[in-house]
Parts: structure tokens; sequence; C-alpha cells
């Protein structure tokens, strides 16, 4: 199993979160309901990679993603997959 950093960012409809190493983005209306949709999203997008026969892109170093100036001021997690 692998584990993914997932960002959260609290909107007025809820939380915005990201997949940053797949370049998925999902919502929910609670941290939660946002943890699940990026939950599904990324074992659709893995399902996808494997389905087409392509590598799944490489993990960036979590440091890249913590020392990026868009993502200062979200809440960072992990998700297994």
């Amino acid at each position: 199993m692998t584990r993914y950093l997932i960002l959260l960012e609290q909107t007025e409809a809820g939380f915005a979160v990201q997949v940053p190493d797949l370049a998925i983005s999902a919502h929910g209306e609670n941290i939660e309901a946002a943890k699940q949709a990026a939950t599904d999203a990324i074992r659709i997008n893995l399902e996808a990679y494997q389905e087409a026969g392509q590598q799944v892109p490489a993990e960036q170093a979590i440091s890249t993603h913590l020392e990026n100036p868009d993502f200062k001021d979200l809440l960072f997690a992990f998700i297994a997959a």
C-alpha cells in the first residue's frame, strides 16, 4: 500500500483537496468527505494507469511540496491507497 500526500484547503463550500503527485483535485463538504473523495480519485487514477499499461508518476519528495509557496497555507495529510 502506498501513501499519497494530500493538500486540503477550506473553501466556502467545504474542502478542496489536491494530490500533487498524481495531479488530482477533488472536493468534499468536510475534511472526511474530501479525504474520501481523494481516496476514490486516487483509486480510479491508479486503475486507469494500470489499464493503459502506463507507469504511475514517481512521488516527489515531501520537502518539494512543503517548500512550494503555492501550498504554504494548506493543510498537509497522507492517504493510504
